[in-house]
């Protein structure tokens, strides 16, 4: 053991590059790797869910939806709105009640039951049906850039809307769980070592070994 002590102090700066060097396939492996926030990805085959959301994937180019509600917006900027989030990538369809009906009809004449799905005193639904699943790249590449239109006047929800939100926040605190386990790792090799940093500044005293 005392020779391999003896021959890391003396090769420091040999481990310090080596190590430095492979920081480098790790600091590429580290932005490649994508994170797969898919749930139902681990799921099996089998489950309805799966098979449902297949089946609106492939038959009807439409496998996930995310909800916008509007509170206190006129009928024409609603529209306007809806327009804008139909022209967002990988959107399929927009459904609120400006589509089943024109403006120009009273919102009574809808059944009360629709009515009252779309329509709850000044909040009003827009349902916006993506052409991919529920938790894809482009899925929530589409979310994102709803919220980016509608700002902070409107709500994003949904499946989509979750995962996108699981994904910002788990990015955003990954630094701090980073920093906090080397912390943590350090002071755990502080205390159960007799010297941490000490090769690494002062040179080990070179001895005269016997070959045999």
């Amino acid at each position: 053991m005392s020779r391999i002590g003896e021959w890391i102090a003396r090769s420091r700066y040999l481990i310090l590059l080596i190590g430095a060097l492979l920081l480098v396939p790790s600091v590429i492996g580290f932005f490649k790797t994508r994170v797969n926030y898919d749930l139902l990805s681990y799921l099996p085959d089998s489950l309805e869910t799966i098979k449902g959301q297949d089946i609106m994937v492939d038959e009807f180019g439409m496998g996930a939806f995310t909800m916008i509600i509007v509170e206190g917006m006129d009928e024409r900027d609603i529209g306007d709105l809806a327009d804008k989030i139909a022209d967002i990538d990988h959107v399929e369809k927009v459904l609120w009640h400006g589509s089943l009906i024109d403006l120009s009809v009273p919102l009574e004449l809808l059944p009360k039951r629709l009515r009252e799905g779309l329509v709850r005193g000044d909040a009003t639904l827009i349902i916006a049906f993506l052409d991919d699943t529920t938790s894809s790249d482009k899925s929530m590449d589409a979310v994102k850039e709803m919220r980016r239109i509608v700002g902070e006047k409107c709500f994003v929800s949904g499946m989509t809307g979750i995962v996108a939100d699981i994904a910002d926040l788990c990015m955003k605190e990954l630094p701090v769980y980073v920093v906090i386990a080397a912390i943590l790792s350090f002071l755990v090799l502080e205390l159960t070592t007799e010297s941490f940093i000490v090769p690494f500044f002062f040179p080990a005293k070179h001895r005269h070994i016997d070959p045999l």
